[in-house]
């Protein structure tokens, strides 16, 4: 449902930016779809109509909504240094150097959760819950990855 919302959100806000009379926006809507309220739209219906504003001009600009989820930067390390630390400082100095696309500790997250997962299909959620073991596999791997990228260029 909260899809169906946005896109019916969005739609508006390409009606407004393109300045549509009423007519005109009704109009587009019945051309595209058959119908002329978004009410009675399915999904790929209101896909439909967005994608004609979109060929329109109307242009979908990112949200400053700070309520939409943000990716998780990497904490500051608390203390001295330790293997999670030496993870962490890793896979943000590759980020930097393009290596990785994405430097936010979310990311580091799924990266741990695919390297420890086990015979179960089940790994380590959270880099900071890894024990001794798995962090030594961890940054051992990422030192592999980063020296074949090196090699490479």
């Amino acid at each position: 449902m909260q899809q169906r919302t946005r896109l019916i959100q969005l739609i508006h806000v390409g009606k407004r930016e393109l300045q549509l009379d009423d007519d005109t926006y009704r109009a587009l809507l019945k051309r595209e779809t058959g119908s002329d309220s978004c009410r009675a739209m399915r999904l790929d219906e209101l896909d439909k109509v967005l994608s004609a504003l979109e060929r329109q001009g109307f242009k979908r600009k990112k949200s400053n909504n700070p309520k939409q989820t943000k990716k998780r930067l990497s904490p500051k390390t608390q203390g001295k240094p330790d293997v999670i630390s030496k993870i962490r400082a890793l896979w943000i100095t590759m980020a930097k150097e393009g290596i990785i696309r994405d430097g936010s500790e979310t990311a580091l997250d799924a990266y741990v959760r695919r390297m420890t997962k086990s015979a179960d299909g089940k790994g380590v959620d959270h880099v900071g819950w890894c024990d001794t073991k798995q962090a030594k596999i961890i940054i051992e791997s990422l030192k592999k990855w980063s020296q074949c990228v090196a090699n490479h260029r």
